[in-house]
């Protein structure tokens, strides 16, 4: 197994030992006629445009279906945590809903799978995260809807070979998911024949570029794949790198389709990244989160929003413990969800989405066909 996941099997057994963050509370329980779940989200923090469009997502859901008959005559209701982008937080939040709200079915975490799988598996509740990847080893208690890393990487790779690119140096955050996607785009480039000149790592919270980018612009290549962790890195390698005049492609992840990063960094425009396939279905559900929170979409608020719906499905199939939605979950072949047509592999992770090329052009997220 993973030394990283014996890592945080091993932290976040500490945090359950010591109790971190925790307050038993009775008059947090809510009332019989009610279905209680959880949700934990990063509500504050770098991660905060990604949490907020989970949250609404599940909230649309949440509306939904308390306005079309509840669940067995029951309402749903959501508690909610705010995660603020942290681990530790993260973890805080999951123990806090079982242990002082008492409930056994979580939504989330934001990101952060390698602090919930092994959570879920200890504490023997439900977690279903709508953006959660490396998963480093399965627990037959958590899922995610979020694509894998793999998914992340190939339409990325498509383009490069398309273009003729050959020679590539990849730059990437010292964190869980970036890695992975590092590791992903390493694996399927060299099975295409693409050169990786150089492979440079930065702290997850690196803003300072430039001797890196004076460095790049000696080697001799023709892209750039940058998977970083949080987007503040990803607007400030952009903009020093035009600061600089590199001239490389920039190519990078689906986090790229962030207004919040367009707005504080117009220099991503001409990035190029891989992001999930809109189908029809999910075009009006963007239609509808509009018109309810007046912002527009985030790219996981589908994803929150068939997480509830996916849980509330096996609910009214009077399937009510923590095994019997994993199992009911687990059999699903092929849901007719917004985000994806949903199945899940042996880890729990969803099968199936295609990815699609986009790039930011005159200031707007554009699907790229060549």
């Amino acid at each position: 197994m993973s030394k990283i996941y014996w890592i945080s099997v091993v932290f976040v057994g500490i945090l359950i030992l010591l109790g971190i963050g925790i307050a038993i509370n009775k008059s947090n329980e809510v009332e019989e006629e009610t279905i209680a779940i959880g949700g934990v989200f990063h509500l504050s923090g770098e991660g905060a445009f990604w949490g907020i469009g989970e949250l609404n997502g599940v909230n649309l859901a949440l509306e939904e279906i308390n306005n079309q008959g509840e669940i067995n005559g029951k309402k749903l209701v959501l508690i909610v945590e705010d995660s603020e982008t942290n681990f530790v937080k993260t973890v805080n939040a999951i123990q806090k809903l079982v242990n002082a709200n008492n409930l056994q079915v979580i939504i989330g975490p934001t990101w952060f799978a390698q602090a919930a799988s092994p959570l879920a598996e200890q504490l023997k509740v439900l977690i279903v995260s709508p953006s959660g990847g490396v998963i480093l080893e399965p627990s037959k208690y958590f899922f995610s809807l979020w694509p894998t890393e793999k998914q992340e990487v190939l339409p990325i790779i498509k383009h490069m070979k398309k273009h003729n690119v050959k020679k590539v140096v990849v730059i990437y955050s010292l964190n869980d998911w970036s890695e992975s996607v590092k590791n992903n785009f390493l694996e399927e480039a060299r099975k295409e024949g693409i050169s990786i000149e150089e492979s440079i790592s930065v702290d997850p919270d690196e803003d300072d570029f430039r001797t890196i980018i004076t460095k790049i612009k000696k080697i001799e290549s023709d892209a750039i794949f940058a998977p970083f962790a949080f987007y503040p890195s990803q607007g400030a390698f952009n903009k020093q790198a035009k600061e600089l005049e590199l001239k490389l492609q920039i190519y990078s992840p689906s986090g790229t389709e962030n207004p919040i990063l367009l707005k504080a960094f117009p220099e991503i425009e001409g990035t190029i990244y891989g992001y999930p396939q809109i189908d029809e279905q999910e075009a009006e559900f963007r239609k509808k989160y509009t018109a309810k929170f007046g912002i527009e979409i985030s790219p996981p608020a589908a994803y929150g929003y068939d997480a509830l719906q996916l849980i509330a499905s096996a609910l009214r199939e009077g399937k009510t413990t923590p095994e019997e939605i994993a199992r009911y979950l687990s059999s699903i072949k092929e849901y007719d969800g917004i985000s994806n047509t949903i199945s899940f592999d042996s880890k729990g992770r969803v099968t199936g989405k295609e990815y699609v090329t986009k790039t930011v052009e005159n200031g707007k997220f554009i699907r790229i066909t060549d």
